[in-house]
C-alpha cells in the first residue's frame, strides 16, 4: 500500500503519485547530497559525507569518510526508506535545510566510528546547475540524471580518535552536488554483463576563488573528443557576473610518478568561453585526500550503493593510507583530492575527482600495474 507523507501537503508534486513514488520505476533512480570539506590551512585533512535514497529499493543510506595523518574512518549507514521517507537522516546522520542553496547543517552523533561533528554549511554563490547527462547501454537508459554543484564554506566541530577540531570557515573549504535520476547500481547477481564504459578519463572538478567559482564534469574517449561535459562560473549571489558559457575545456595534468593508483600532481586546466576567452587554472594537488570507496562507491566487501540492507545497518573501519599493498584498492573508485588553483594572481582551493583507464592516449604514467594479487 502507497501511504502518505508530510511532503504531500506543499505543492511540490511533479507527477501523479505521492511524494513517495517516482516517474519512473527503474530500481537504480536516486536522490543524493555530496559534500566534500577541506582543511586549506594543514591541507591534509578532507571529509567526505553523503546521504542518498532510491525510492524503488526502499532504501535510504549515508556515508562519512575522513581522510587525516595517514589514516582514513569510513562510516557507511542504511536504512529502510519507508515509512520514514520525509527524512534526511540515517541512525546518527542527518541533515537540515536551513536555507535553500545559503545554509545547510550536517550532523553526525556518536557511533561506532569515532568520527561526530555538526557542521554548518554556507555559501555566498549561486550553484552551477549542470546539462542532463544522458547514457545509454544495450538498449537501455543507464544514465539519465541532473545535477547541481555549489562552492561554500563549512564552520562547526568535528570529533574523530584523538582528535578535536574547531572549523573555522575562513580555512575550511568545501564543495556539494545534489544529483537526481537514473544512474548505474553496482551489478547484481543474475544481470546481464556490463559493457565497457567508452569513456576513458573522467574529471569531475569544482574550483572556488575569492570572487567565483567554477565547475567541470567531463567525460573523454580521447583527448579533445568530449562524450559529456557540463561546466559553469558562478558568482556570488546578487552579484553583477555574467552568464559565460564553457564551450571547451583543456587539460594538462601532472601525475605522480610510481603511485599504487593514479595520483595528481598538478597541471593546467583551460576553460574555452563562447567568446573565445580563454580562462587558465594552475593547478597543485595537495596531501588531503579521501577514497570513495570507503563510502561505497564500486562495492565495499560486499556493501553496494542502493542494495537493500535491511531494516537498519551500519559498518565502520579503518584504512592505513601508508599500506602500497593495498592503496589500489582504497583509491580505484576515485577520491576527493584537494587541489590549489591559481587564476591571474588569485589563489583558491577546490576537488577533483579524476580516472584514467587503459586505452587513453594520454596519462599512461597514470596507470600503475594491476596488482598481482588482485582486487578483492
Amino acid at each position: 500500500m502507497v501511504r502518505l507523507s508530510p511532503p504531500d501537503e506543499y505543492f511540490t508534486h511533479q507527477v501523479a503519485y505521492p511524494h513517495a513514488m517516482v516517474g519512473s520505476s527503474d530500481p537504480s533512480w536516486r536522490e543524493r547530497y555530496w559534500v566534500s570539506i577541506q582543511d586549506t590551512s594543514a591541507t591534509d585533512t578532507v571529509l567526505t559525507l553523503g546521504l542518498g535514497q532510491y525510492p524503488n529499493q526502499d532504501v535510504q543510506e549515508a556515508f562519512a569518510v575522513l581522510s587525516a595523518d595517514g589514516r582514513q574512518h569510513n562510516l557507511r549507514l542504511a536504512r529502510a526508506l519507508s515509512p520514514r521517507n520525509d527524512l534526511m537522516q540515517v541512525g546518527p546522520l542527518r541533515v537540515e535545510v536551513v536555507k535553500p542553496f545559503e545554509e545547510l547543517r550536517f550532523i553526525l552523533d556518536e557511533n561506532p566510528s569515532g568520527v561526530a561533528f555538526d557542521i554548518t554549511w554556507t555559501s555566498e554563490f549561486e550553484p552551477v546547475l549542470e546539462g542532463r547527462h544522458f547514457q545509454t547501454s544495450r538498449t537501455r537508459v543507464t544514465y539519465d540524471a541532473i545535477r547541481y554543484v555549489q562552492v561554500g564554506r563549512a564552520g562547526g566541530t568535528l570529533a574523530a580518535p584523538g582528535r578535536e577540531l574547531d572549523l573555522d570557515p575562513a580555512t575550511w573549504w568545501s564543495e556539494r552536488d545534489h544529483s537526481w535520476g537514473t544512474r548505474p547500481l553496482p551489478r547484481a547477481q543474475g544481470a546481464p554483463p556490463g559493457e565497457r564504459p567508452e569513456w576513458r578519463m573522467l574529471m569531475f572538478c569544482p574550483l572556488q576563488l575569492p570572487d567565483f567559482g567554477v565547475h567541470l564534469y567531463l567525460y573523454e574517449a580521447e583527448p579533445g573528443r568530449p562524450l559529456h561535459l557540463s561546466a559553469g562560473i558562478c558568482h556570488r549571489r546578487g552579484g553583477s557576473g555574467g552568464d559565460e558559457m564553457i564551450v571547451g575545456v583543456e587539460h594538462d595534468l601532472r601525475w605522480v610518478a610510481g603511485a599504487p593508483a593514479a595520483t595528481l600532481a598538478g597541471g593546467l586546466l583551460t576553460l574555452v568561453l563562447d567568446s573565445g576567452k580563454r580562462l587558465e587554472f594552475e593547478l597543485t594537488a595537495q596531501p588531503g585526500r579521501a577514497h570513495l570507496r570507503g563510502g561505497g562507491y564500486e562495492g565495499w566487501n560486499g556493501w553496494f550503493q542502493g542494495h537493500w540492507k535491511g531494516e537498519e545497518s551500519i559498518e565502520h573501519e579503518v584504512w592505513d593510507l601508508t599500506d602500497r599493498s593495498q592503496f589500489y584498492r582504497y583509491a580505484k573508485a576515485g577520491s576527493d583530492h584537494l587541489v590549489k588553483v591559481r587564476h591571474e594572481g588569485r589563489t583558491g582551493y577546490g576537488v577533483m575527482e579524476y580516472m584514467v583507464l587503459p586505452g587513453y592516449p594520454r596519462y599512461q604514467e597514470a596507470i600503475p600495474p594491476r596488482p598481482s594479487t588482485g582486487d578483492r
